[in-house]
């Protein structure tokens, strides 16, 4: 498969998310960063396609979830590691995922 078609189908996964649940907006940040991804990779300028989603969003969500879903899709892809360690902190806080803990060593 190829990786536009393959992220065609990720973002349209992640749309049907977004619509179905009702904190669906924490999506949109990844949904944003997805989709100027797959200009990227259709040699798009970015905006071609997503500035419209955005113009959508602001007529649907409150302003600070747009700017929000800026923010955080403006941090993914600038530096998609520090992302991943912020969402991890995040299900960690709620029990989603469980927290590691170091056991201490025993002192000789």
């Amino acid at each position: 498969m190829s990786a536009v078609k393959d992220l065609e189908e990720r973002i349209a996964r992640l749309d049907s998310l977004i619509a179905e649940r009702v904190d669906g907006h924490r999506g949109l940040g990844l949904r944003l960063a997805l989709g100027l991804a797959l200009e990227l990779q259709k040699d798009l300028p970015p905006g071609a396609e997503t500035g419209a989603l955005v113009e959508s969003w602001q007529g649907t969500y409150p302003e600070e979830w747009v700017e929000e879903a800026i923010s955080q899709a403006g941090v993914l892809l600038r530096n998609p590691a520090k992302m991943a360690s912020e969402l991890e902190s995040r299900l960690k806080e709620k029990g989603l995922i469980p927290t590691t803990e170091v056991a201490p060593t025993p002192e000789a």
